[in-house]
This record gives C-alpha cells, structure tokens and sequence, in this order.
C-alpha cells in the first residue's frame, strides 16, 4: 500500500494512474511542483469588471452528488477542493478521478469567454446544454489534456481533462472526454446562471 491524495491510501496501481494525472494536470494547468495549484491566467483588460456570479451561482463540489459521479463512473477517489486566482480571475470547484484512472477538474470562475478567447485564440465555439462554449488545449505540447469553458453568467464553467495514459474506458480523446463532461454537468447550472 501507497499514500496517496489526501493521505490516503491506496493500492500502488490507483497511486500510479493518480501520479500519471497529476503529472499531466501539473503540465496542462500550471501546478507548481510544491503541489500548489493554480489556473491558466487570464487577464482582466483595464476597464473590465469581472464578478464572481459564477462562483456563487454553482458549487461543484456539492452538485456532483456521489450518486451522480457513480452513475458516470467518475467515483475512484473522493474529489479533492480547489481554489485558486490569478491576476482578478478565480477558480473554485473540485479536481476528481475517474475509476478508470483519468483525472478532471470542474471548477467555476469569474473568467468570461471573451477573457478565455483572448488568452486561447485558437480555442474552438461550441454549443454545451444550450450555452456557448470553448474547447481547447491549453498545452498543445502535452498530449492528454483539453479544457471547455461554459458560459455562465458573470464567468464560465472551467472543466479541465487530463488523461496522458488514454485510460478513458472508450478511448475517447481528452477534448471529447472534456465535452462529454461538460454536457453532463452544464444542465446541472441554475437557470439564470
């Protein structure tokens, strides 16, 4: 047996898979190697107010029930809390593994779409649950990662995938696994959000 997360413990193989996934978000998201977490950064342009609407509107912590996580096979480890801001933009939500050994994070922010554009030019429009949305790969360069924000009022859901070894059962790509997580949770958001 290995700790692992959280100080718990785990078999050596859940340890491994969860290593591979840290690694991973650590190259995608930016985690400094303390183990302190941080978010891509977007910038505030002078003059943009940015509010944490968002942030209040959606706890995904509380709204992916342990009924919900299992009925998506998204139940391996507990979800770990994660909070983290950059330059006037916040994160806040939850970073869970999958039983298959993929890992994502789903966290509400006060950034905009038109924040995440400008930082991520290349990001892909897309249509999540009737909002619009943004798939891209924030780290081209290290394959097993894809990022979707969700509009919501006054910032975005942020769902981050990480899954470097392909564990995903039916060997989805990570932007696909990203969407498809991102379909599920966005009908989750209050109306009015």
């Amino acid at each position: 047996m290995t700790l692992g997360l959280g100080g718990k413990i785990t078999p050596r193989i859940g340890f491994a898979a969860t290593a591979a996934g840290l690694l991973l978000l650590t190259a995608c998201t930016g985690e400094r190697a303390s183990g302190t977490p941080t978010s891509p950064t977007l910038s505030t342009a002078p003059g943009t107010q940015t509010s944490a609407n968002a942030q209040t509107a959606f706890d995904p912590c509380t709204a992916l029930t342990p009924t919900f996580l299992t009925e998506h096979q998204w139940d391996g480890l507990p979800p770990s809390p994660k909070q983290n801001a950059a330059s006037g933009i916040s994160w806040k939500g939850c970073r869970y593994v999958a039983k298959s050994g993929y890992g994502f994070t789903i966290e509400t922010t006060n950034g905009t779409l038109d924040q995440v554009r400008e930082k991520f030019p290349s990001a892909a429009d897309a249509s999540v649950a009737g909002r619009k949305a943004l798939r891209y790969e924030a780290r081209p360069d290290v394959p097993g990662g894809c990022t979707v924000n969700v509009e919501m009022k006054g910032g975005s859901l942020y769902i981050v995938v990480d899954d470097p070894s392909g564990k995903h059962p039916r060997k989805l790509a990570p932007c696909d696994i990203a969407t498809e997580i991102a379909q599920s949770v966005a009908p989750l958001l209050p109306a009015g959000s």
